[in-house]
């Protein structure tokens, strides 16, 4: 009857058919030479050289598993299992389970992030050194009775509410009153600042819109 593997269970009394199970997993892709590199002696000097890795490579050639023959001459150290936590640093996860489960990370189960849908807006064009944003505001005359949604004017309002619009710049002057520095309270049409610059209110068609001067400099 097998003794059940601890983390002071020495590398060297490990029977042959979990060495190879092992060896399953580091042998591809030359997980093997991952794991000599990081295996030092116990004054921090690399155990291993490239001429014991060569050497090890060439049992390739026989048949043999690198891993196997790494892990029985590791071994003769008298190193244990806790040793072997060298996998789960090098991030062999499976291997590292076949000996001690507990030590392997487990999985963060993370709920999905919340997706963030952007709208299209036309690009306004620049003029001198500063350039300028119009987005419609919801009209409060307008929230007191719900649309007809079954009307085509109302989906046709629906849609264009929600997007950007694009004006000339002299039509933003006029609803604007050539960009009006008073605050709103007083009867001006500065609402305040953004983070890209001045927010203004203006009126087109009777419908209340904001707008932000933008910089670009």
């Amino acid at each position: 009857m097998n003794k059940p593997i601890t983390a002071s269970t020495y590398v060297r009394c490990l029977n042959v058919g979990l060495i190879r199970k092992l060896s399953d997993f580091i042998d591809p892709q030359e997980g093997w030479k991952k794991l000599a590199v990081a295996i030092k002696k116990p004054s921090g000097d690399d155990r291993y050289n490239q001429f014991h890795i060569r050497r090890f490579e060439a049992l390739l050639q026989t048949g043999k598993s690198p891993t196997c023959e790494l892990l029985f001459d590791w071994g003769t150290t008298n190193c244990t299992v806790g040793d072997v936590d060298l996998l789960v640093q090098n991030e062999f996860f499976a291997p590292a389970s076949l000996l001690l489960p507990d030590a392997v990370p487990k999985p963060i189960n993370t709920l999905p992030s919340k997706v963030t849908v952007t709208v299209e807006q036309k690009q306004m064009p620049l003029y001198g050194s500063n350039r300028t944003s119009v987005m419609p505001c919801q009209n409060p005359e307008h929230n007191s009775m719900p649309p007809d949604s079954s009307s085509p004017e109302s989906k046709s309002l629906e849609v264009s509410d929600t997007r950007f619009h694009s004006f000339a710049f002299c039509e933003l002057k006029d609803v604007t009153n050539n960009f009006d520095e008073r605050p709103v309270s007083i009867g001006g049409n500065k609402m305040g600042e953004g983070g890209f610059g001045v927010v203004y209110k203006g009126y087109v068609n009777n419908g209340c819109c904001s707008e932000e001067a933008c910089s670009s400099g």
